[in-house]
């Protein structure tokens, strides 16, 4: 059983959303986006994360957080290890951006993959204020993490055993190309870094290689030393709680936060041993519940962009359609994940490319512009819908 953070008792309604899989193919990008609600202990507090990957190892990570308190330091914790801060200015808004290969000085290494991690925003109290579960399915199921030969050195690439095999790679037992467990060129460099390995007791700090730590499963914090140890954050508030989730042989509990429980679909049944296990006699309901759709769109010169999220949805397959005065345009259908589906509407190629329907740069019609969302089942049939007044830039 894995410990995780802390969090005061809240139901927590998280939309986190993604693109559809995508392999980590050279010249690949993919992208999701997550929006973070309060877990009712600041019931203001708001926040945004976006995750987009080129190349299958190239990543950029972006947390943004608003209606907090002022001038303030917050933690970030990805799966209980704390990977960075954020420190919001007289308005409660703050950011933190990490990057596979940092830019600057206000960018920090990304040393752990989101995708599939819980991340969580924790005050100086020990109360988490924001939390989200990201999606993980850009790996498919059976695939392995491969280093394929290259004449600029090794590449991480996604292939079955396989394909794997026939291009001359060799397999690892990292189970992401974040951080790149096979080029010797990363950043940070490919000699000794500390690297926050998970354990039951909490994360241990050790003295890895980039990549050593991503076989291990660690996460490579921006640290010198390990000591004080990089990876422990602030003590939780709250104690753990079992939480009953699905798995395909029947209900397990495992320890969680009130919020990360919700946040994953399982039934929280409070403080307490997981052994003998209580959740064998608990039906974990599917994802999906009352469908909603949020959309978000924005008009400028030359670019009409729109968003269309949906949650709460059942299990099955869903395409979107936006509909903009005379303007109609629909994508393709994907599944929802944990009741979730996030659809991208795009005149700019650089998003269409990354998997965005194109529409037209003129798309987004009246004064001021509107569009209508709609989430449409595999039949066609309406499920949820939202008209909402564009942002102009």
């Amino acid at each position: 059983m894995r410990r995780t953070q802390t969090i005061a008792i809240a139901l927590v309604t998280l939309a986190a959303l993604a693109l559809g899989p995508a392999r980590a193919n050279a010249g690949s990008k993919t992208s999701h986006r997550a929006e973070m609600e309060s877990t009712g202990v600041d019931a203001d507090a708001r926040g945004r994360a976006k995750l987009q990957v080129r190349n299958g190892s190239d990543g950029r990570f972006d947390l943004q957080v608003r209606r907090l308190d002022p001038t303030a330091t917050y933690e970030v914790l990805a799966d209980g290890v704390r990977v960075g801060a954020i420190v919001t200015g007289r308005s409660g808004g703050g950011k933190l951006r990490l990057r596979s290969r940092p830019r600057s000085g206000r960018e920090e290494f990304l040393g752990f993959d989101p995708r599939g991690a819980v991340v969580v925003v924790r005050a100086a109290s020990g109360d988490d204020l924001l939390a989200v579960t990201f999606p993980n399915d850009d790996t498919p199921d059976g695939n392995v993490i491969c280093c394929v030969p290259d004449d600029s050195g090794p590449e991480c690439e996604d292939r079955t055993s396989e394909e794997c095999a026939a291009q001359g790679g060799t397999v690892t037992t990292a189970t992401s190309c974040l951080p790149d467990p096979c080029s010797g060129t990363s950043s940070p460099p490919d000699n000794d870094v500390v690297c926050c390995i998970p354990d039951d007791s909490g994360p241990e700090c050790e003295d890895r290689t980039t990549a050593e730590c991503a076989a291990q499963g660690g996460v490579v914090v921006e640290a010198t030393s390990c000591a004080p140890n990089p990876c422990a954050a602030t003590p939780p508030a709250d104690a753990d709680v079992r939480c009953c989730l699905g798995d395909d042989s029947g209900a397990e509990c495992e320890d969680r936060t009130p919020a990360e429980c919700a946040a994953q679909g399982g039934i929280d049944l409070g403080p307490g041993s997981c052994t003998p296990n209580p959740c064998s006699d608990v039906t974990v309901p599917p994802a999906g519940g009352t469908a909603s759709v949020r959309v978000t769109c924005e008009q400028r010169a030359t670019r009409s962009k729109v968003s269309v999220d949906g949650s709460g949805l059942a299990a099955g397959s869903y395409s979107a359609r936006v509909v903009s005065g005379a303007n109609v345009a629909t994508t393709g259908a994907q599944a929802a994940t944990a009741g979730q589906a996030e659809f991208d509407f795009d005149s700019d190629g650089g998003d269409v490319a990354a998997g965005a329907t194109p529409i037209a740069a003129a798309f987004l019609q009246g004064t001021p512009p509107q569009v209508l969302g709609q989430i449409l089942d595999a039949q066609g049939g309406l499920v949820a819908e939202s008209l909402t007044t564009c942002r102009i830039k």
